[in-house]
């Protein structure tokens, strides 16, 4: 049985560190705090049980909660198998596909490889036979993947906090776009950030076709136009920045992650690697 270590009574020297603000700070609701979260002899066996019979205990439980879990929690779900009514060309049950794509960014994109099993994407990688990025993707790339998955998506609609149905929606929607057609989208702002796809090109030009009134703004809290006017400016003509950091001897970045959320990182974490 583990017994508590008296204080050191000799004084505290060298440097000392805190884990947070807080800590440093050291006000008397992170004190009752602390002793919430962390009580005085939390990690002692209780008295009277000796090491032998508190093993015992524990192993019992993590028994029962392994057999509770794979009756239970094990178990692959049950899922119904239909035919298709047209079998899609190409498509073989169980045998993964892989489709060439590209992700959008606010100046430009990146050329990725899709896996699908059984219609789900299940791994992005970048394209290797491109020949700008050589197969390399950045961290928004690859999460994604997860904004599919996540658990947090929206499952139901909501209007003015309450639950109602699909139907409600799209009369709702319908009878918006009539009254702002009518009015020529006089009182229509759509707020977007920038992108390089040509699809919201087209969406966009459809738009301020049948509402000439209405404003589409677009917003970035980092501009690279800034950087773009900087560098025109310097060569005297439109130019836009191309590194090649597999040719660089010494790079000098200042206030610039090129290598995690800068534009165009997956083609230079692959030049900064070679």
């Amino acid at each position: 049985m583990k017994i508590i270590p008296p204080s050191c009574p000799e004084p505290e020297s060298g440097p000392k560190y805190w884990r947070s603000l807080d800590q440093l700070a050291d006000r008397p609701e992170f004190r009752r705090w602390l002793d919430q979260e962390f009580p005085a002899g939390a990690s002692i066996a209780p008295e009277g049980e000796s090491r032998r019979e508190w093993m015992k205990l524990m192993s019992a439980s993590f028994l029962l909660a392994g057999l509770g879990g794979f009756a239970t929690g094990c178990r692959r779900p049950e899922e119904e198998l239909r035919p298709f009514a047209r079998q899609p060309e190409g498509y073989v049950h169980g045998v993964p596909q892989h489709f060439a794509t590209a992700m959008s960014t606010r100046g430009t994109a990146i050329p990725l490889v899709v896996k699908s099993s059984d219609g789900r994407p299940t791994k992005i990688e970048g394209n290797p036979t491109h020949p700008d990025s050589n197969g390399g993707t950045d961290a928004f790339a690859q999460a994604a993947l997860l904004e599919l998955y996540d658990p947090d998506r929206a499952h139901r609609h909501l209007r003015e906090g309450a639950d109602v149905r699909p139907e409600v929606v799209a009369d709702f929607l319908a009878e918006t776009g009539k009254r702002f057609e009518t009015a020529s989208g006089k009182g229509l702002y759509v707020l977007a950030e920038r992108s390089s796809s040509p699809s919201r090109a087209r969406l966009q030009e459809a738009f301020s076709a049948k509402f000439p009134q209405a404003r589409w703004c677009v917003y970035e809290p980092v501009d690279p136009r800034l950087q773009h006017g900087a560098l025109s400016q310097l060569f005297g003509r439109p130019v836009r920045p191309h590194y090649h950091l597999d040719k660089a001897r010494r790079i000098l970045a200042l206030d610039c992650d090129f290598i995690g959320t800068e534009s165009e990182s997956y083609r230079l974490i692959r030049g900064y690697a070679k």
